[in-house]
């Protein structure tokens, strides 16, 4: 995992860019990070009083203790923002999500997500739900990882194992799999399911071992996103770490990342 030294926090100077600073502030503070906010301006836009006052809000968060630095550019907000995070080699992008009505509460903001889709860099999202976001990010103590044991666990875990490591955090590695739900059919049979899980969890002892990363390992049965969800909530995890697929014509974020960043209780880094 990269030293997270330089963090890109992209503000609209909405309500929830607040809190994205806030988060951006945590992790540089723990991390000692240098923290770039972009503002990307569209055409034909104008700054109310509302966006004015949180504007220097974000300013007066950031500017203590912290070395910022200040942008704003022309264009559409998501394409600035995955150029300028490619063009600077940024760490991680801190970002908000969308979710004030019950309409938005099942999609994500549409410059997030196409952030998500089209980055190469780890990107951290807050939590969607706003009745959900509680208190400050003001420690982490439990990081949860979320593995489909494909060609990107190994990535994804040696980012969760690093990060958790270097926030004092323990690390707890899952596998959710809807074979393990007993249906009609081969999979109703209890003797296939265990063998299913053994397997299964032979898969994670080995990859713990190559990754040669200390974690406590979950098997968590029913469809992907519900369950890792579910587990982070129930192990009352600060933070949890997904993969999203290698870049290419479709794009990185699929439904599964899409619903856990949407469900999660608690940020979400996208790897």
């Amino acid at each position: 995992m990269p030293a997270l030294k330089n963090l890109l926090l992209p503000v609209d100077y909405s309500d929830r860019s607040l809190t994205a600073a806030e988060h951006a502030r945590f992790i540089a503070k723990q991390c000692g990070s240098q923290v770039t906010v972009l503002h990307v301006k569209e055409p034909r836009t104008d700054e109310d009083d509302g966006q004015a006052a949180r504007r220097a809000a974000v300013a007066n968060l950031l500017l203590k203790d912290l070395d910022v630095t200040s942008v704003e550019l022309p264009g559409h907000p998501a394409d600035v923002i995955v150029q300028y995070a490619r063009e600077h080699s940024y760490d991680l992008i801190v970002m908000p999500t969308r979710g004030h009505s019950a309409l938005r509460l099942f999609l994500l903001g549409s410059v997030t997500a196409k952030v998500l889709h089209d980055t190469e860099t780890p990107v951290w999202t807050g939590v969607h739900n706003e009745q959900e976001a509680g208190a400050p990010l003001t420690e982490v103590r439990h990081v949860v990882c979320a593995v489909d044991l494909g060609l990107q666990s190994e990535t994804v875990l040696r980012w969760a194992g690093d990060f958790a490591q270097r926030l004092g955090a323990r690390l707890t590695v899952v596998h959710a799999s809807a074979q393990l739900v007993p249906t009609f059919g081969v999979v109703h049979d209890p003797e296939f399911r265990a063998h299913l899980a053994e397997l299964m969890s032979a898969q994670l002892a080995d990859l713990l071992r190559k990754t040669v990363i200390a974690a406590e390992t979950r098997l968590a049965s029913g469809e992907p996103a519900r369950a890792v969800v579910e587990v982070a909530r129930e192990s009352k995890s600060d933070v949890l770490v997904i993969g999203r697929t290698p870049p290419g014509l479709m794009g990185r974020l699929r439904a599964t990342a899409y619903a856990i960043i949407r469900q999660s209780h608690c940020p979400v880094i996208s790897v």
